[in-house]
C-alpha cells in the first residue's frame, strides 16, 4: 500500500513521534510511506527522510487557504496513494477536502485524545467537556460523511467522541498507542535501589494541559514526609517561567530539577525510582507507556486512556485531577512500598505485552485492508 500520513507539522511531540514510527513500520513490511505536513516540516522530518519517508511540506499561513488545499489536490494525484490517515482534527477537514477532489480511495483519521476545554481557575487549571472550538467541531463533524473510519486510542477516548462530539459509534475503532520500547527495555531503572532517596520524575511539555502546577503542590507535600525526596521534570514550554515562580514560591529549589528539552529519555527515566504524570487532558500518553517499559512505578491523575495501560493496585496508584493533596497521598504511598522494582517489573511485563509500536502498526494495517476490501465490494 502507498500511505500518506498527514499531521499538522513534524515539530516534537507524540503525535509526530507516532506517525514516524508508523511510516517506519510501514517501510520496513514493503509499504510505500509518505508524510504530508501541513505547515512546516519540524524537527522530526530529517529523521523520517533518513528512514526512507518522504516529507512534504505545504506551508500553509494562518486562516483558511483554499490555495493549499488545491496544491494538495495537485500533489495527491501524482502521489496516488491507498490511503490518506490524517492525525486529528486541524488538518482533517484539509485531508477531506483535498482527499475526495483528488481521487482518495480511503481516507481514516485518528484522534489522539479526547479533546477537553482547559479552564484556569486562580492557581488551577480544570477541565470541561465543554467543546472549546463549537466552530471547529462542526466542521469536523461535517467531513465525517466522507471519513471512512476514526481511530480512538483508547476506550475512554472513543466513549468521549462518541458522547460529547457526536461521533458515530459505527464508524469508531480502538488502535491503542504503541511505542518502540526496546531503549527502553534495555535500560531499565533501578527503582527504590538507592533509599532514603527517592527520585520522582515526569516529562512533558510544559502547557496547561499536563498541569506541573499541581504537581509541584503535591511533590511539596509528599516531601514533608519524605526528606530525601527530589523531583525532575523533564520537558520546556511556555509555562516555564510561572513553574519556575511556583517552584521558588515553594521553597523547592533545592528539591526540583528542570532539565529542559531531554534527547536521551531512556537515560532520563532509568534515574528515576517514580514516573508521575498529573495530566488533566491526556488520551493515551506515550510518556508513561516509555516510563513503564524502563521498569517504574506510576503514579498518575485518573483521566484518558491511562488506565487502560497502568494498572492500579498492579504497578501504578491514581489519583483526581487537580487534587494536589490526594496525589501527594498517593506519591507518598508509593514511595513508601518496600518493593518498587517489582511493581515497577509489572509495568515492564504490560507493556511489552500490549503497547509495542508494531502490534499498534498491524492493528492500523488490518483496518486499512479491511476497508479497502469493503470499497472492493459490490456491496
Amino acid at each position: 500500500m502507498k500511505i500518506v500520513q498527514f499531521v499538522n507539522n513534524l515539530d516534537m511531540g507524540g503525535i509526530e513521534r507516532l506517525a514516524v514510527e508508523l511510516g517506519c513500520r510501514q517501510k520496513a513490511e514493503g509499504h510505500e510511506p509518505i508524510i504530508y505536513c501541513l505547515t512546516h516540516r519540524g524537527d522530526f522530518a530529517k529523521e523520517a527522510e533518513a528512514s526512507g519517508i518522504r516529507v512534504v511540506a505545504f506551508q500553509k499561513d494562518p486562516g483558511p487557504s483554499p490555495g493549499t488545499v488545491w496544491a494538495m489536490v495537485k500533489r495527491l494525484r501524482k502521489d496516488r496513494p491507498d490511503i490518506l490517515h490524517t492525525h486529528n482534527h486541524l488538518v482533517h477537514h484539509y485531508g477531506v477536502l483535498a482527499g475526495r477532489l483528488a481521487g482518495v480511495p480511503a481516507i481514516v483519521n485518528t484522534r489522539h485524545g479526547a479533546l477537553v476545554r482547559i479552564k484556569e481557575q486562580g492557581s488551577r487549571f480544570v477541565a470541561t467537556t465543554s467543546s472549546p472550538d463549537v466552530k471547529a467541531d462542526l466542521i469536523y463533524r461535517a467531513c465525517l460523511r466522507w471519513t471512512d473510519a476514526v481511530v480512538l486510542i483508547s476506550e475512554a477516548t472513543r466513549k468521549f467522541f462518541i458522547e460529547h462530539r457526536g461521533c458515530p459509534s459505527i464508524k469508531t475503532h480502538v488502535i491503542l498507542n504503541g511505542a518502540p520500547l526496546e531503549p527502553f527495555l534495555s535500560r531499565p531503572a533501578s527503582p527504590g535501589s538507592l533509599r532514603p532517596r527517592i527520585r520522582f520524575g515526569t516529562a512533558s511539555r510544559m502547557v496547561a494541559d499536563k498541569d506541573h502546577f499541581t504537581l509541584l503542590k503535591a511533590f511539596a507535600k509528599a516531601a514533608e514526609s519524605l526528606p530525601h525526596a527530589e523531583l525532575h521534570v523533564a520537558g520546556d514550554g511556555p509555562l516555564r517561567s510561572r513553574i519556575e515562580l511556583l517552584i521558588a514560591e515553594l521553597n523547592l529549589n533545592q528539591k526540583v530539577v528542570l532539565h529542559g528539552a531531554v534527547r536521551d529519555v531512556p537515560r532520563f527515566l532509568n534515574q528515576l525510582d517514580i514516573f508521575v504524570m498529573t495530566s488533566v487532558n491526556e488520551g493515551l500518553p506515550v510518556a508513561v507507556l516509555e516510563a513503564m517499559a524502563a521498569g517504574l512505578p506510576i503514579v498518575s491523575t485518573r483521566v484518558g486512556g491511562i488506565q487502560e495501560a497502568a494498572i492500579e493496585g498492579l504497578n501504578a496508584r491514581f489519583a483526581k485531577h487537580g487534587d494536589a493533596m490526594g496525589l501527594a497521598h498517593e506519591m507518598t504511598q508509593m514511595a513508601l512500598c518496600r518493593d518498587l522494582a517489582s511493581i515497577g517489573a509489572q509495568g515492564r511485563r504490560l507493556v511489552s505485552e500490549r503497547f509495542q509500536i508494531e502490534r499498534t502498526w498491524k492493528e492500523y494495517e488490518t483496518l486499512f485492508q479491511r476497508i479497502r476490501i469493503g470499497l472492493r465490494s459490490p456491496n
